[in-house]
Formats: structure tokens, C-alpha cells, sequence
């Protein structure tokens, strides 16, 4: 056997120092990485969070704007100011003295959820409105899709919407398989995306459909002054599209409609077909939207709120729901 030299095993001593070397190093990085990756993740959900307060700040915005409206006018029009977008601004700008305030911005807008269709119309007492299918069934053809899409909307609202029980004068409970058919209804629809999840129509017909629909908590009219062409048309009976958009054109170039008699005025014979529960020049239903950019973090908000009907005291705006969009 050949001896081994020491310039050898000085070799194979530098060899190995270099390989615990190399390990120590891998394990040393992979430490920092994660560290750094733990770090982050705290941090970007720091930041969420507090884009989250923010944008709790562009909701009261919203509110207070509406409750100002509420105050100043008896109609809504796409002239008012709650109408008007915030523009992407620096929360130091709008006077916000925080820390955060000149690293994180916000914008906004507000719609008319009463410029769209409303699809709790659909139903009354468990039952469908056939005078409100007849409307859904003129937008749905106004947008070239399937007739069918109106009908089978309107048997899904209806299985959603149990009609109003009758009072029992002897006080006794609800019989059995009224319960039952309670746990085997489908959920409400809340969003006009849910349509997406009715058996029979087609998701490219939602995506057409949704800007012009909207569910809300109670039956509601349909405001003229900030509706689009479609779904006028489809409100007024008889009136082609061509007519409302030549009346939305009108409108908003010369003014807003104070009152249901001037709109019923400017269409004429048609005016008589639509009734004050169809069609209204005021709103109580908004949407209100923001987004706040602090750093990194991009956060979208969407709410639903609700005014008090005026007359009845201070103008609350109640908030239905809220999501992250």
C-alpha cells in the first residue's frame, strides 16, 4: 500500500473545510430567505390591513356625500356631486396628518344602484310579476341574448323568495315540511355575477347581462335621470331603443328630470304605459367603490348602502355589504 503524504491529507482537510464551508453558507442563506419571506408576508399583510381602515375612510366619504345630497335636492342626477369620481389623490392632500398619509392614496366613485334593473322586482308573494319578467325579457333582447336567460332568472328568484307565510290566529308552529321546503330553497342571489351559477345560462350571458341588473332588499323604481338607453327601453313598454337613447342624450345634455311627470311629458304617449313604482327621478340605493395604494398593497373595496326615505328625520345611510374586488 502506497503512504499517504501530508501534502494529502492537507488536500482532503481544505476539501472538506470547503464542503462545511458550502453547507454552512446554504443553511445560513435558506435561514435569511426565509426569514426575509416571513417578514414580508407580515409586512404585506400589515400593509393590507391598514389599506383595509383606509378604505373605511372612502365608505364614510361616500356616506356623507349622500346624506349631503339627501339634504339639497329632491331628485338624483348624474349632474350631483356624489356622481362626480375622486381621482386618485394623496391622503395628505385631502388633510390627513397620519404617518401613512403621504405614502398611501385613495380614489373613488359612487352609481346609481337604481340605475339598473332591479331582480327583487321579479317576485311578490312567492310569485313571479309577470309585468316584471315582460321588462327582464325586453333588456335581455335589447342585449341579443337568449330569451330563455329572463325565464329561467325569474324561476330562480322565485325559488329563492318564499312567499310571506300567513299569520296562524291560534299561534301554532309552522307545519313540517314547510321547513323543509325552507332547507332545500337555494340561496338569494346578492351579486349579478351569481346568476353565473343558474343551471341552463350561459357565463358569457352574464357578463353581457350584470352592468344593467342589480338585487336589492326591496322592490324598487328605476331612476330616468341616471339609467342607461337599455334599461329604460326595457322599462318603458313600446319604447324602442333608439327613443331612449335620443331621451338619455336629452337629458344629459340640456338637464335633469325633477319628477316623474316630466319624464312621463317627454315620452309621450308611452309616458302613460310606465307607472311612479317603475320609474323615478329619485334614488335610494348607491353604489360607493374605492381604492387606496399604500406601498405595494392595491386594495379595492365595493358597497351597497341604503338611504332613508326622506322626510323621516336625519338621512342615515345604512350599509347593506360590503367586498374586496
Amino acid at each position: 500500500m502506497r503512504p499517504v503524504h501530508r501534502s494529502e491529507q492537507r488536500g482532503a482537510a481544505v476539501l472538506m473545510a470547503l464542503f462545511v464551508a458550502a453547507l454552512a453558507t446554504m443553511i445560513i442563506t435558506g435561514l435569511f430567505y426565509r426569514q426575509f419571506v416571513l417578514l414580508r408576508t407580515i409586512e404585506n399583510q400589515q400593509l393590507t390591513s391598514q389599506s383595509r381602515l383606509l378604505l373605511r375612510g372612502a365608505l364614510d366619504w361616500g356616506r356623507a356625500i349622500l346624506r349631503e345630497d339627501a339634504n339639497r335636492s329632491q331628485y338624483d342626477a348624474l349632474s350631483e356631486p356624489w356622481s362626480q369620481p375622486l381621482a386618485e389623490t394623496r391622503l395628505d392632500q385631502l388633510g390627513e396628518t397620519a404617518s401613512l398619509a403621504a405614502l398611501a392614496t385613495i380614489a373613488g366613485s359612487m352609481e346609481d344602484a337604481q340605475s339598473r334593473l332591479n331582480l327583487r322586482n321579479l317576485i311578490e308573494n312567492g310569485k313571479v310579476v309577470e309585468r316584471e319578467l315582460e321588462a327582464l325579457r325586453r333588456l335581455v333582447l335589447l342585449l341579443q341574448l337568449p330569451e330563455q336567460t329572463a325565464d329561467l332568472i325569474a324561476l330562480r328568484m322565485a325559488q329563492a323568495l318564499p312567499p310571506v307565510p300567513a299569520a296562524d290566529p291560534a299561534g301554532g308552529v309552522a307545519p313540517a315540511n314547510m321547513a323543509e321546503t325552507e332547507q332545500t330553497r337555494p340561496l338569494p342571489l346578492m351579486l349579478p355575477q351569481d346568476m353565473a351559477g343558474i343551471a341552463g345560462i350561459d357565463p358569457a350571458a352574464v357578463l353581457r347581462l350584470a352592468p344593467y341588473i342589480v338585487v336589492l332588499d326591496e322592490r324598487t323604481a328605476v331612476n330616468a335621470n341616471t339609467a342607461s338607453p337599455e334599461v329604460i327601453a326595457a322599462r318603458v313598454p313600446e319604447l324602442t331603443l333608439a327613443e331612449a337613447r335620443t331621451l338619455v342624450a336629452e337629458r344629459d345634455r340640456l338637464s335633469y328630470f325633477n319628477n316623474t311627470g316630466e319624464v312621463r311629458t317627454r315620452l309621450g304617449n308611452k309616458g302613460a304605459l310606465v307607472t311612479d313604482s317603475e320609474l323615478s327621478t329619485a334614488s335610494r340605493f348607491f353604489f360607493i367603490r374605492g381604492e387606496v395604494k399604500l406601498d405595494r398593497a392595491i386594495t379595492r373595496m365595493e358597497a351597497l348602502v341604503k338611504r332613508a326615505i326622506p322626510g323621516q328625520g336625519q338621512q342615515a345611510v345604512a350599509v347593506l355589504w360590503t367586498r374586496e374586488i
